[in-house]
């Protein structure tokens, strides 16, 4: 691995924080009701959605927190952080004063983690024990992973806020970083 990976999950970080923020002010526009509404999605509603991939985030990070030597600090910043995964229309944060705090601070670890990771790891193998037995994954992927997955949610959350004829073009890497 070169630097170079490193710049490219540095960027990756720092727009999905930026995203997330500029999204979150989209959202503060919209009536409360809306962002609960069930809107016959799989998470049912924009809250839904948003919890789906905030609890995704924080369940990776503590996968990275605890096997990877460089970030033994995550399990401590989310301890008081729920573990437990919930049906759609369950929701922990269910208004978005709850969520966007929470986001923010979760986005900010993520660009720890980047910064932290040493390059020499990112092409290092973790084996992860979970509901679909164990699982041996490489350290990149993962992170990956990480922010392809909010860039899906996001865009469902986009499509929604289109159906709620709310403009909201909030995506844009070029613009933000």
């Amino acid at each position: 691995m070169t630097d170079d990976i490193k710049v490219v999950f540095e960027l990756l970080a720092k727009y999905n924080k930026l995203t997330n923020l500029d999204m979150m002010k989209i959202l503060e526009g919209v009536e409360p009701d809306k962002l609960n509404e069930n809107v016959g999605s799989y998470y049912e509603s924009i809250m839904g959605l948003l919890n789906h991939y905030l609890m995704a985030d924080i369940g990776w990070l503590r996968v990275l927190g605890t096997h990877v030597s460089s970030l033994d600090f995550i399990p401590q910043l989310l301890e008081r952080f729920p573990t437990e995964r919930l049906p759609p229309g369950k929701l922990y944060w269910s208004t978005l004063d709850k969520y966007k705090n929470i986001r923010s601070e979760i986005d900010g670890i993520m660009e720890r983690v980047v910064e932290s990771i040493p390059v020499s790891e990112y092409s290092a193998k973790i084996v992860v024990e979970g509901r679909r037995g164990k699982l041996e994954y490489i350290i990149w992927r993962i992170l990956m992973h990480l922010f392809n997955h909010e860039t899906h949610h996001r865009g469902g959350v986009s499509v929604l806020l289109d159906q709620l004829k709310v403009e909201n073009d909030y995506s844009n890497l070029l613009w933000k970083v």
